[in-house]
């Protein structure tokens, strides 16, 4: 699922059930709000590390794939 999108992405971290995450949305295009168009899958030790990775994902434009994200995904061959 390709999102094409002129919306700029906003990267939200944030603490959930013990752990920190990310999610990544965008303005939706009709009918105003935000769509989630990524997001982490599991929690981060620390809101450093969540939004380290986040901000990965947002530079590398793989958000745009549409679909969580699993630590050990990009960790390997990452930093």
């Amino acid at each position: 699922m390709e999102l094409t999108t002129s919306s700029k992405p906003t990267l939200h971290v944030f603490n959930q059930d013990g752990g920190w995450h990310w999610g990544i949305t965008v303005e939706r295009e009709a009918g105003g709000g935000i769509k989630v168009v990524a997001y982490s899958d599991e929690g981060f030790d620390s809101e450093e590390e969540a939004r380290e990775d986040g901000e990965y994902v947002l530079r590398s434009e793989d958000w745009r794939s549409g679909q969580s994200f699993s630590r050990s995904e990009r960790r390997q061959g990452y930093r």
